[in-house]
């Protein structure tokens, strides 16, 4: 028998508190499955419940993934609806090599009809046919399916995105603020070019858009040798946090560019706009720099066999005409539309394997032959210049790797090596005066002088 002194006070829990622990279980049954169907890898989906305003919880549907947790505690039923949440589904990742928005979300089970309306929704915007590798995703849907927020980020400074207003998804393009300094950078080349602008801090980024900006003069894949000298004057990127601090983030655009071989001709260019977002790059005399045709339709090791009207095939050993470019480069890289244009044929050719046909102006016909896969291109679709329209392959008649190029000109084969295409506008003479301007402070600052040493200098 117990003393007075030993026996111990009981207390009952009302319903509030079996309605707390009730929300505790089934929040904890509710982890457990998250966690239970993430998939592996940087990619991943979750439900998470969020509070609705209290002028909506009231219409809200009852999250039907949270009710079935809790129900094996016994009457909580009232407790989740009394809690007023929203269950969404968030689900994210980043775009790998070679691969488009479809692709990745149909990796998380994300149907094509919805992908459809995201790509329709920001198209005015941004246009996924320039989507790349790196590009971060978040899509945020309620427990109906029904889209409620989408993000797409490209850089710190290029995200994009959309939110719900009723039946509507409304896209915006999100540019934090930054801050933008002129600079100069300057070296020679002793193995190539992005080797040398790394060793002066910069990134590939940059190296890639100087060579972007000559590729119609400059074939930097082959051309380059050791002492070819570089000027860059760019725009320095700082993001600057709510503190004042600032933060460099990368490269801008190039404002002017100077390339000088030790053997061959020197090559210059300014940016200037003609108005606004009609910018491009011009010569000193305002002849435009791009032309109709790249020098090359990718980044390649070595040519393999050039064009000939002789030559013995390594596979089949019969001697017959070879009137196009084998470009040896690595399985998997990417190939460009040589010039704007619209697809005309892509599927299987027989010896060329996997090929795609590009159809441009003043009767030109481009052909790329045994790639080993296509982006999403589209018969009738139109691309533009250095636009990614397949990837390396060895498919058909093929001893490695390569892509076999050929060009025609009004239905005959012509060689792609000897073509000088026509150049794009020029300034015109009514705006010559304002571009000289504008043309001689680019080119002071970028320094005519014989280059000494290598510099990177803020201006």
């Amino acid at each position: 028998m117990q003393t007075e002194r030993s026996r111990k006070p009981t207390r009952t829990l009302g319903a509030a508190s079996w309605a707390s622990l009730g929300l505790a279980a089934g929040f904890s049954a509710f982890a457990a499955w998250q966690v239970g169907s993430t998939p592996a890898g940087f990619s991943s989906a979750a439900l998470v419940p969020v509070p609705l305003p209290a002028e909506q919880a009231d219409q809200a549907p009852a999250p039907a993934r949270v009710e079935a947790a809790v129900a094996a505690t016994g009457p909580v039923r009232s407790a989740v609806a009394e809690a007023k949440v929203e269950v969404r589904v968030f689900t994210e990742g980043e775009l790998r090599r070679g691969e488009t928005l479809a692709l990745a979300l149909d990796r998380q089970e994300v149907s094509a009809q919805l992908v459809h309306e995201i790509a329709a929704a920001l198209r005015p915007v941004f246009d996924f046919r320039y989507a790349r590798a790196g590009d971060h995703y978040r899509l945020a849907r309620d427990a109906s399916g029904l889209i409620t927020e989408f993000e797409y980020r490209r850089s710190e400074w290029e995200r994009y995105t959309l939110h719900r207003e009723g039946e509507t998804l409304v896209p915006e393009r999100i540019e934090p603020a930054v801050l933008v300094e002129p600079a100069r950078i300057a070296g020679a080349i002793s193995t190539n070019l992005y080797d040398a602008v790394d060793a002066l801090g910069e990134s590939g980024e940059l190296a890639h858009d100087f060579a972007e900006i000559f590729a119609w003069d400059v074939d930097f894949s082959r051309s380059v040798r050791p002492g070819d000298e570089f000027h860059i004057l760019y725009e320095r990127r700082y993001l600057k946090s709510e503190k004042g601090a600032r933060r460099y983030v990368g490269a801008g655009r190039i404002l002017a560019a100077r390339y000088s071989p030790v053997i061959g001709e020197e090559h210059s260019a300014v940016y200037y706009e003609q108005g606004t977002g009609r910018g491009g790059y011009y010569r000193a005399d305002g002849s435009a720099v791009e032309r109709q045709f790249l020098q090359a339709p990718l980044t390649y090791r070595r040519i393999s066999s050039t064009y000939t009207t002789s030559r013995v095939h390594p596979i089949t050993g019969l001697r017959r005409p070879h009137l196009g470019i084998d470009y040896a480069a690595a399985s998997g890289t990417s190939v460009w539309a040589v010039a704007n244009g619209r697809v005309t044929f892509r599927g299987w050719l027989g010896g060329l394997g996997n090929t795609v046909k590009i159809r441009h102006q003043n009767g030109y016909e481009s052909w790329y032959g045994h790639l080993s896969r296509y982006p999403n291109l589209a018969l009738g679709q139109q691309v533009r210049q250095k636009q990614v329209i397949g990837y390396v392959g060895s498919t058909g008649l093929s001893t490695g790797p390569h892509l076999h190029f050929l060009l025609k000109k009004n239905g005959q084969l012509v060689n792609p090596s000897r073509m000088h295409a026509a150049a794009a506008a020029p300034i015109p003479r009514e705006r010559m005066k304002q571009f000289a301007e504008a043309r001689d402070g680019l080119l002071q600052a970028l320094d005519a002088r014989a280059l000494r040493v290598v510099t990177n200098e803020a201006l």
